[in-house]
């Protein structure tokens, strides 16, 4: 039977107030998560209408002004006012907050908030791909990062990585008398990861791959006036432009014995799909090098790919693509080396208890 988790913080009839962006289906697994615990929660999404975020995000760089949010930031402020509980919130967490301002945040301290109230701030973005460069968060009482370098060189910024959810995790997940797949890598498109997929999908005909990236419509649109040679005569066994749902993704990871997963370049953060990995209790071959850096990190589990840009340039001048075999049977059939204490640090429950402390 499944134990139920131990919960560190009560949140029972506590007022919770989050602003983050919509991030596929996550703000609902949080939002879900504090519901079930008792918790009162109100969400704000920090853009709600995104090609105009994207629009007024393009002219502010050009500019560099953050003037072209002051009207959004404006009826947040107020909506947030208008529509607080009696009392006030007893937490205020905003995630990443690309384009809130400080008078927004200060506003709604001064005016949203119990005297008491906690308030957090995490980012699950580097912080020099935000505008504040990290500088919002100095408005918090605690202040948190997935990004381990970022931590290491803003020590009042504690490391916490990303989660996985109830759906992903494994002691609630039914394995299957028969893996589909030997390898298992959904994203979204980047060139850098259809060039890997590319050949890996060429270096490794023995294995059981499914290698997908989702390009949407509009990019591929773009991409044919501004980048032709990337996307013509795509691989469409490895490119899609339909999305995938959060639920075919998941049953793609439960159907295989391992997954490919490829960080954005100079990524240090764990990715979600990381944390999802550990979760059902799958192998996991990654590029991202800050991986051995974590304490479930096992070589039995983990492998860690390192310049595959070089590699890749190597195989497409001599045509040898051996650099981009993948583990085979040997490793890929070894028992999943299992460590329940340190998996379940980084289940959502976890998450949010380290967050609301």
């Amino acid at each position: 039977m499944q134990e139920a988790f131990e919960y560190k913080v009560d949140l029972k009839l506590k007022n919770i107030l989050i602003i983050m962006p919509k991030f596929y289906a996550y703000q609902t697994k949080i939002h879900d998560d504090l519901i079930a615990r008792g918790a009162n929660v109100t969400f704000y999404d920090e853009e709600p209408e995104r090609g105009k975020f994207l629009v007024l995000n393009r002219l502010s760089k050009i500019f560099k002004t953050q003037d072209f949010f002051a009207k959004f930031n404006k009826q947040l402020t107020a909506n947030i006012i208008a529509q607080m509980p009696a009392g006030g919130y007893d937490y205020f967490l905003v995630i990443r907050g690309n384009i809130l301002s400080e008078e927004t945040v200060n506003t709604i301290k001064e005016k949203a908030l119990k005297k008491d109230a906690k308030t957090v701030y995490y980012s699950w973005d580097s912080l020099k791909n935000v505008k504040h460069q990290g500088e919002l968060g100095k408005l918090f009482d605690h202040r948190a990062t997935f990004d381990s370098v970022d931590a290491k060189n803003n020590p009042d910024f504690e490391l916490i990585p990303l989660f996985y959810s109830d759906e992903f995790d494994g002691d609630k997940v039914e394995k299957p008398e028969e893996y589909k797949y030997d390898y298992v890598s959904v994203s979204a498109f980047f060139p850098f990861r259809y060039r890997y997929f590319k050949a890996f999908k060429k270096a490794n005909p023995d294995k059981k791959l499914a290698l997908k990236l989702y390009l949407a419509p509009s990019v591929y649109r773009g991409k044919k006036f501004t980048d032709p040679k990337l996307v013509k005569d795509l691989d469409m066994d490895i490119v899609s432009f339909t999305p995938f749902s959060p639920e075919t993704i998941r049953e793609m990871c439960i159907s295989s014995k391992a997954v490919l997963d490829l960080a954005t370049e100079n990524q240090p953060g764990l990715t979600m799909r990381t944390m999802e990995t550990l979760g059902i209790k799958r192998k996991l071959v990654t590029n991202n090098i800050y991986l051995r850096d974590y304490e479930f990190y096992n070589e039995s589990n983990e492998i860690v790919l390192e310049d595959l840009c070089e590699k890749a340039d190597a195989a497409e001048a001599s045509g040898d693509y051996s650099a981009f075999v993948l583990p085979d049977a040997a490793w890929l059939d070894k028992p999943y080396v299992e460590n329940e204490a340190e998996r379940k640090k980084y289940s959502i429950h976890a998450w949010l208890d380290n967050l609301l402390r």
